[in-house]
């Protein structure tokens, strides 16, 4: 099975959405700094100093579905070093097994309890838990829970965003599967591998 077909099944599976920040950003000092809006302003041409509050960042629906937000990443704050989002866990909701071939990962559960499937084992962990997943190393996440659960994600590169985004739509819009030659261009960026 192509790279195509598993991506596609595990982002189905998944269902993580993203979408846009609208609230308006207030002048920065030194005691409030506010996120910039994505779609109000340009993308950051270096790295910016940003304090993003819970709901602020560039916000989709994967698959038209689940909301995710890009906290740090190229796009958000012009890190080319790191990537960081946040995302709710409806109960039942799994992030297939799965693993990523470049970037190592850190999951952060900021609420809730997640069956964590890591290295052929099985954990559950509550709030405040911190998974660490070097790149290579299959892993898998089900909020078993009967609450949402809310999990930050961070990667030591960015790149994997960019084919997320490929497969989501703004809140409100309606979701459409990207046509076979832009999933084509973007699949080299998500660097993953599905389990069979």
């Amino acid at each position: 099975m192509g790279i195509h077909v598993h991506l596609a099944a595990l982002l189905l599976l998944a269902t993580l959405p993203l979408s846009a920040q609208t609230t308006p950003a207030s002048a920065p000092n030194a005691n409030n700094v506010r996120a910039p809006t994505t779609n109000s302003k340009p993308v950051p041409k270096q790295p910016t100093p940003t304090v993003f509050q819970a709901d602020e960042g560039d916000r989709w629906m994967l698959l038209g579905k689940k909301p995710l937000i890009f906290k740090a990443d190229p796009v958000t704050a012009g890190s080319d070093t790191l990537l960081v989002g946040t995302e709710e866990m409806p109960p039942g909701n799994k992030i297939p097994t799965h693993k990523h071939l470049y970037e190592d990962e850190v999951i952060f559960v900021h609420k809730g309890t997640v069956r964590v499937t890591l290295a052929g084992r099985e954990y559950d962990a509550g709030t405040g838990a911190t998974v660490f997943i070097p790149h290579g190393n299959w892993i898998g996440l089900e909020n078993v829970s009967s609450e949402p659960a809310m999990i930050l994600f961070f990667f030591n590169k960015p790149a994997f965003e960019q084919c997320l985004r490929a497969l989501s739509s703004r809140p409100g819009e309606t979701f459409t599967m990207p046509p076979p030659e832009t999933m084509a261009a973007v699949e080299k960026q998500c660097h993953q591998v599905m389990k069979e």
